[in-house]
């Protein structure tokens, strides 16, 4: 374990509060629905692994996606032997890779369907799969609409009676879920009826569809009736989802605490300017503290005179440009701020959070932008379960 009394810059993650929100989901979701935990990214920064090794000991059932093959190959290095879905691209010459490992493949069009086929008959294998099917988000997937959708029904039909390919689920993804106005609400629900269709046009054809899911993290919480057999749960199992996109009242707890430290407080007389390019002034006399965090941590320079930081409970606004390893904050305010304080960068409790949309608000990103972009060298510490 870190010794934090020598720390300059980390990341608390809160276990609990992990089980917490997944708990909260399950509560949510139908009965015999399932989650998919969307461990991409290095769970958004949150750290795969151990996220991965705290979700399978409370549910050993659920599924987990990931972004990439190398993704998967961690968790399952790692001793994990739930079913991984990777929802991207994988080379079709790691057919051989995916079967031995029991790595589930997407299919992402019927072109990687035939080329991912022709290598595992190759190498003797079936590769498990899912068929991902384009409703509205035009991305990857069989066309679920339109003038091509004859020809996707007759392609996925092929990819699901290819003998070496074992596709045992289907899924789509919603573009518009995070909007609650009535159009992205109405674009939801035809791309849900456009999944529907799909799906049945493959039963027609006798075959049964497999495992069926649409809903990511705002579906989930607000038409859990769009739930099917699995939800993709990302941004609100780490405590992310923006208030925007809660329709449902439910609170979610944010997983991640950042902090860092005040390595030196002093005083500006008016007229100073402050930081690289002099982008800030001091008005007033003010009492300025210096933060050890800063862009080479995942501290966004583009928060230069927008962010807001949390010392001794009290809010203080960031002043002046955000530097490699250190920034500035105001605590003019605050007198008893000394060297050594600890500094809440994201998250926290009570008067003194500083909630992530804070940080990502100002710079028009979403909120898995802030958490994935703290850097490889803020270390993580795992706060023990009780």
């Amino acid at each position: 374990m870190m010794d934090l009394n020598t720390s300059r810059c980390w990341a608390e993650i809160d276990l609990d509060a992990l089980l917490e929100n997944a708990r909260t989901l399950h509560g949510l979701i139908p009965g015999g629905c399932r989650l998919m935990h969307i461990l991409k990214a290095d769970a958004y920064g949150h750290g795969a692994v151990s996220a991965a090794r705290v979700l399978d000991g409370a549910w050993p059932e659920d599924w987990i996606g990931v972004a990439c093959l190398s993704e998967a190959l961690e968790l399952r290095e790692s001793g994990n032997r739930q079913e991984i879905l990777i929802l991207g691209f994988t080379p079709p010459e790691a057919a051989e890779l995916l079967a031995r490992r029991g790595i589930t493949q997407t299919l992402l069009s019927p072109g990687y369907a035939r080329a991912l086929a022709a290598c595992a008959g190759a190498a003797g294998v079936q590769v498990s799969c899912h068929l991902k099917v384009d409703t509205g988000m035009t991305r990857i997937g069989y066309s679920g609409y339109g003038e091509a959708l004859s020809s996707a029904i007759a392609e996925a039909a092929a990819a699901y009676r290819s003998p070496a390919l074992k596709v045992t689920g289907i899924y789509t993804h919603f573009s518009s879920s995070y909007g609650s106005a009535p159009e992205d609400v109405d674009y939801t629900r035809t791309q849900f009826s456009r999944f529907l269709a799909f799906c049945r046009a493959l039963e027609k054809a006798g075959i049964p569809p497999g495992l069926r899911h649409c809903c990511n993290s705002p579906a989930a919480v607000n038409t859990p009736e769009y739930a099917l057999e699995l939800c993709r749960v990302g941004t609100v199992l780490y405590g992310l989802l923006p208030d925007s996109a809660m329709v449902r009242p439910t609170s979610f707890r944010p997983v991640m605490t950042w902090k860092a430290r005040v390595v030196q407080r002093r005083t500006v007389s008016p007229g100073t300017p402050v930081s690289y390019g002099r982008q800030a002034a001091a008005e007033d006399p003010m009492e300025l503290a210096v933060i050890s965090a800063g862009d080479a941590d995942g501290y966004p320079r583009s928060l230069t005179n927008l962010g807001r930081v949390s010392i001794r409970g009290q809010i203080c606004p960031v002043v002046g440009r955000v530097c490699m390893d250190m920034f500035m904050a105001d605590v003019s305010r605050i007198p008893e701020v000394s060297e050594g304080d600890e500094v809440v960068l994201l998250g926290g409790t009570g008067p003194g959070a500083v909630p992530c949309r804070w940080l990502y608000g100002p710079l028009g990103l979403g909120p898995s932008a802030i958490t994935c972009g703290v850097r490889g060298r803020v270390p993580r510490i795992y706060l023990p379960r009780t």
